[in-house]
Protein backbone atom coordinates (compact mmCIF):
# COMPACT_ATOMS: atom_id res chain seq x y z
CA UNK A 1 0.00 0.00 0.00
CA UNK A 2 2.87 2.38 0.76
CA UNK A 3 4.43 1.67 -2.65
CA UNK A 4 1.12 2.34 -4.41
CA UNK A 5 0.75 5.57 -2.44
CA UNK A 6 4.27 6.61 -3.43
CA UNK A 7 3.48 6.05 -7.12
CA UNK A 8 0.25 8.03 -6.85
CA UNK A 9 2.04 10.84 -5.01
CA UNK A 10 4.69 10.98 -7.73
CA UNK A 11 1.99 11.11 -10.42
CA UNK A 12 -0.35 13.74 -8.94
CA UNK A 13 1.56 15.22 -6.00
CA UNK A 14 2.47 18.88 -6.00
CA UNK A 15 -0.36 19.84 -8.30
CA UNK A 16 -3.00 20.51 -5.68
CA UNK A 17 -2.75 21.39 -2.00
CA UNK A 18 -5.87 19.50 -0.93
CA UNK A 19 -4.80 16.31 -2.69
CA UNK A 20 -1.29 16.64 -1.24
CA UNK A 21 -2.75 16.98 2.27
CA UNK A 22 -5.03 13.99 1.70
CA UNK A 23 -2.15 11.84 0.47
CA UNK A 24 -0.03 12.90 3.44
CA UNK A 25 -2.85 11.93 5.81
CA UNK A 26 -3.04 8.56 4.07
CA UNK A 27 0.68 8.10 4.52
CA UNK A 28 0.38 8.85 8.24
CA UNK A 29 -2.45 6.32 8.49
CA UNK A 30 -0.39 3.66 6.71
CA UNK A 31 2.65 4.32 8.89
CA UNK A 32 0.43 3.96 11.97
CA UNK A 33 -0.99 0.71 10.55
CA UNK A 34 2.51 -0.65 9.92
CA UNK A 35 3.53 0.27 13.46
CA UNK A 36 0.43 -1.46 14.80
CA UNK A 37 0.97 -4.70 12.95
CA UNK A 38 4.67 -4.57 13.72
CA UNK A 39 6.00 -4.04 10.21
CA UNK A 40 9.12 -1.96 9.93
CA UNK A 41 9.73 -0.54 6.45
CA UNK A 42 12.60 -2.29 4.63
CA UNK A 43 12.96 -4.88 7.41
CA UNK A 44 11.64 -8.39 7.87
CA UNK A 45 11.40 -8.14 11.66
CA UNK A 46 7.98 -7.82 13.28
CA UNK A 47 7.51 -6.12 16.60
CA UNK A 48 4.92 -7.03 19.24
CA UNK A 49 1.61 -5.19 19.32
CA UNK A 50 1.25 -2.40 21.85
CA UNK A 51 -1.74 -0.41 22.99
CA UNK A 52 -0.17 2.95 22.14
CA UNK A 53 0.25 1.81 18.52
CA UNK A 54 -3.41 0.75 18.46
CA UNK A 55 -4.50 4.08 19.91
CA UNK A 56 -2.38 5.99 17.38
CA UNK A 57 -3.72 3.94 14.47
CA UNK A 58 -7.35 4.40 15.55
CA UNK A 59 -6.80 8.15 15.99
CA UNK A 60 -5.29 8.43 12.50
CA UNK A 61 -8.06 6.25 11.13
CA UNK A 62 -10.85 8.50 12.40
CA UNK A 63 -9.00 11.65 11.29
CA UNK A 64 -8.50 10.21 7.82
CA UNK A 65 -12.12 9.10 7.44
CA UNK A 66 -13.40 12.44 8.72
CA UNK A 67 -11.23 14.45 6.34
CA UNK A 68 -12.53 12.43 3.42
CA UNK A 69 -16.20 12.46 4.32
CA UNK A 70 -16.46 16.01 5.64
CA UNK A 71 -14.01 17.89 3.47
CA UNK A 72 -12.32 16.21 0.51
CA UNK A 73 -15.26 14.37 -1.05
CA UNK A 74 -17.44 17.49 -1.04
CA UNK A 75 -14.69 19.48 -2.74
CA UNK A 76 -14.33 16.83 -5.41
CA UNK A 77 -18.08 16.85 -6.06
CA UNK A 78 -17.90 20.65 -6.45
CA UNK A 79 -15.07 20.27 -8.91
CA UNK A 80 -16.75 17.49 -10.89
CA UNK A 81 -19.74 19.68 -11.63
CA UNK A 82 -23.42 19.01 -12.01
CA UNK A 83 -25.38 15.81 -12.51
CA UNK A 84 -24.82 16.07 -16.27
CA UNK A 85 -21.05 15.76 -15.86
CA UNK A 86 -19.67 12.42 -17.10
CA UNK A 87 -17.48 12.37 -14.00
CA UNK A 88 -20.50 12.63 -11.69
CA UNK A 89 -21.66 9.17 -12.76
CA UNK A 90 -18.34 7.72 -11.60
CA UNK A 91 -18.40 9.56 -8.29
CA UNK A 92 -21.99 8.44 -7.67
CA UNK A 93 -20.80 4.84 -7.92
CA UNK A 94 -17.78 5.41 -5.70
CA UNK A 95 -19.52 7.19 -2.81
CA UNK A 96 -21.84 4.31 -1.81
CA UNK A 97 -18.86 1.94 -1.84
CA UNK A 98 -16.93 4.38 0.35
CA UNK A 99 -19.90 4.60 2.71
CA UNK A 100 -20.05 0.80 3.06
CA UNK A 101 -16.28 0.69 3.52
CA UNK A 102 -16.52 3.31 6.26
CA UNK A 103 -19.01 1.12 8.14
CA UNK A 104 -16.53 -1.77 8.12
CA UNK A 105 -13.67 0.43 9.28
CA UNK A 106 -15.71 2.03 12.05
CA UNK A 107 -16.82 -1.42 13.25
CA UNK A 108 -13.13 -2.26 13.66
CA UNK A 109 -12.53 1.06 15.44
CA UNK A 110 -15.47 0.65 17.77
CA UNK A 111 -14.56 -2.92 18.64
CA UNK A 112 -10.91 -2.31 19.47
CA UNK A 113 -10.86 1.11 21.09
CA UNK A 114 -12.47 0.10 24.36
CA UNK A 115 -10.66 0.93 27.57
CA UNK A 116 -8.70 -2.28 27.91
CA UNK A 117 -8.61 -5.28 25.60
CA UNK A 118 -9.04 -8.74 27.05
CA UNK A 119 -6.70 -11.53 26.01
CA UNK A 120 -9.44 -12.88 23.75
CA UNK A 121 -9.89 -9.45 22.13
CA UNK A 122 -6.13 -9.17 21.59
CA UNK A 123 -6.18 -12.46 19.70
CA UNK A 124 -9.17 -11.27 17.68
CA UNK A 125 -7.31 -8.03 16.94
CA UNK A 126 -4.48 -9.91 15.29
CA UNK A 127 -6.98 -11.59 12.97
CA UNK A 128 -8.83 -8.32 12.38
CA UNK A 129 -5.65 -6.46 11.40
CA UNK A 130 -5.36 -8.42 8.18
CA UNK A 131 -8.99 -7.73 7.34
CA UNK A 132 -8.69 -4.01 8.11
CA UNK A 133 -5.61 -3.85 5.89
CA UNK A 134 -7.63 -5.31 3.02
CA UNK A 135 -10.49 -2.93 3.77
CA UNK A 136 -8.12 0.04 3.71
CA UNK A 137 -6.59 -1.16 0.44
CA UNK A 138 -10.08 -1.31 -1.10
CA UNK A 139 -10.84 2.19 0.21
CA UNK A 140 -7.62 3.62 -1.17
CA UNK A 141 -8.38 2.13 -4.59
CA UNK A 142 -11.77 3.88 -4.58
CA UNK A 143 -10.23 7.14 -3.40
CA UNK A 144 -7.49 6.89 -6.00
CA UNK A 145 -10.24 6.99 -8.64
CA UNK A 146 -11.57 10.20 -7.08
CA UNK A 147 -8.09 11.69 -6.90
CA UNK A 148 -7.47 10.88 -10.55
CA UNK A 149 -10.79 12.46 -11.57
CA UNK A 150 -10.04 15.59 -9.54
CA UNK A 151 -6.50 15.75 -10.90
CA UNK A 152 -7.64 15.36 -14.51
CA UNK A 153 -10.32 18.04 -14.16
CA UNK A 154 -7.96 20.37 -12.37
CA UNK A 155 -5.31 19.88 -15.07
CA UNK A 156 -7.86 20.46 -17.85
CA UNK A 157 -9.19 23.64 -16.24
CA UNK A 158 -5.88 25.16 -15.18
CA UNK A 159 -3.64 26.86 -17.73
CA UNK A 160 0.02 25.91 -17.25
CA UNK A 161 0.99 29.42 -16.14
CA UNK A 162 -1.94 29.76 -13.75
CA UNK A 163 -1.12 28.84 -10.13
CA UNK A 164 -4.79 29.02 -9.03
CA UNK A 165 -5.57 25.88 -7.04
CA UNK A 166 -9.36 25.50 -7.09
CA UNK A 167 -9.40 22.53 -4.71
CA UNK A 168 -7.20 24.30 -2.19
CA UNK A 169 -9.40 27.36 -1.87
CA UNK A 170 -11.55 27.43 1.26
CA UNK A 171 -15.14 26.32 0.73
Amino acid sequence: MLNRLEHLTQRVGGSNELIDQWLQARKQLLVAYCALVGIKPNKEKHTPLNEKALENFCHNLVDYLSAGHFHVYDRIVELVGGDDSPHMAVTKKIYPALHDNTKLIMAFHDRFTDDELSEEECLALHDALSHIGETLAARFALEDNLIQIAYDIWQANTPAADNDDSLARPA
